[in-house]
């Protein structure tokens, strides 16, 4: 498994599609329409301890995994249906079933409440995965963009070593750190789509104390032992306020012995996965994307041993 190898391009050089959506009208994922009906999705509920989250099932070939995948948007908006086409095409890439996960939001559910979701919601799926999809094996994989991928990152460390543990990981423009002094967030403080006055006004919606912001369940990136965690797909946008908590992380993953696969999109903004029918540069990334993490758990599904050096 190795690398994709992106072009050189100047700095700052907004992919011109793109671009020219964001000169127009913001294409939020929240605002898009599910995809056509599917006889074959299904809606359902999670039953968790004191509460029940809406869940969409996503049949797929293979059966040897099930993906559990939670939706972007600073955990104050998004659900089922604004990240349908995201979950779909995960579903049909890697062949593999997964269940789209609808965790509480803020500013009516703050921190930890998106966090106890996500952990208890992995927890769940992996001990109904063969009811859930019928024979589906006990095993996990978690995907998520954005604030989804803060709440993958999550669970994978709170799960780690237990029998719900994920395989594997696919994070996508992930926010793990909250850190306002980094450089991208005033690199990219505007222009680019997300702002960084976006970024914090979702983070003080969603943490009800400043000091919560070390809190390791809502920072991931400061978690002790990340060398617990499974091998790692790892997409960024180069445009982003949030592309140094990406390589932040990348770095401390390898540091820590994890196999990560990491790319970052020198011309793409935040949230690209949600402009692939709409830019070209997008949608070969998602496809880069996807394939990988396809591949990954193809992988792991035939207990291929990965080589000691990191994967680039």
């Amino acid at each position: 498994m190795s690398g994709p190898v992106t072009p050189a391009v100047a700095a700052h050089e907004l992919d011109p599609q793109i671009a020219e959506v964001l000169r127009t009208v913001e294409v939020k994922a929240d605002e898009r329409a599910p995809s056509a009906a599917d006889p074959l999705v299904r809606d359902d509920i999670a039953p968790l301890r004191g509460r029940s989250l809406p869940i969409r099932l996503y049949p797929g070939p293979r059966h040897d995994c099930v993906i559990v995948f939670f939706h972007g948007g600073g955990f104050v908006k998004g659900d089922l249906d604004s990240h349908d086409a995201q979950a779909r095409m995960l579903c049909e890439v890697t062949g593999r079933p997964a269940v789209s996960v609808q965790y509480r939001l803020a500013p009516e559910h703050r921190f930890p409440s998106a966090y106890e979701d996500a952990v208890e919601a992995v927890r769940w799926v992996h001990e109904h995965a063969g009811k859930l999809f019928d024979g589906a094996a006990a095993r996990i994989a978690v995907a998520g963009s954005s604030a989804g991928a803060n709440l993958a990152l999550g669970a994978a460390l709170a799960l780690a070593s237990s029998p719900s543990a994920p395989v594997a990981q696919l994070l996508v423009c992930p926010f793990t750190s909250g850190d306002p002094t980094l450089p991208s967030r005033t690199e990219f403080a505007e222009g680019f789509g997300l702002t960084s006055r976006a970024v914090e006004w979702f983070i003080e919606a969603y943490v009800s104390d400043p000091a919560q912001r070390q809190d390791p369940r809502f920072a991931p990136v400061l978690a002790e032992n990340l060398g617990v965690l499974p091998p790692t797909v790892l997409f960024s946008a180069g445009l982003d306020p949030l592309r140094d908590d990406a390589r932040v992380l990348s770095k401390r993953l390898r540091a820590s012995g994890v196999h990560v696969l990491a790319s970052e999109e020198p011309t793409l903004p935040h949230g690209y996965f949600k402009y692939a029918g709409l830019s070209e540069a997008a949608e070969e990334a998602v496809v880069r994307m996807t394939t990988a993490f396809r591949d990954l758990l193809d992988d792991l599904s035939a207990d291929v041993a990965y080589p000691e050096e990191e994967l680039k």
